[in-house]
């Protein structure tokens, strides 16, 4: 899986996931919504390299609970 550099330009709450939902794919989230959620994790953990699909995993995972889903 690529994982190019991501640079988010605004500070969000971080303390909640923002989720965009992509309501045409049966609630699935738009890939700026997990690259924006994987980049808010990779901070928190101090920003160590290296666990870019992790980040991108947990991601994909938080935002699904949020609708229910799996």
């Amino acid at each position: 899986m690529s994982n190019p550099k991501v640079r988010v330009s605004q500070k969000s709450d971080r303390s909640k996931p923002q989720a965009i939902l992509n309501r045409d794919s049966a609630s699935t989230f738009s890939e700026d919504a997990i690259r924006t959620r994987a980049y808010q994790i990779y901070e928190s953990r101090g920003s160590i390299h290296n666990r870019a699909d992790e980040d991108w995993g947990q991601a994909q995972s938080e935002l699904m609970d949020l609708v229910g889903g799996k």
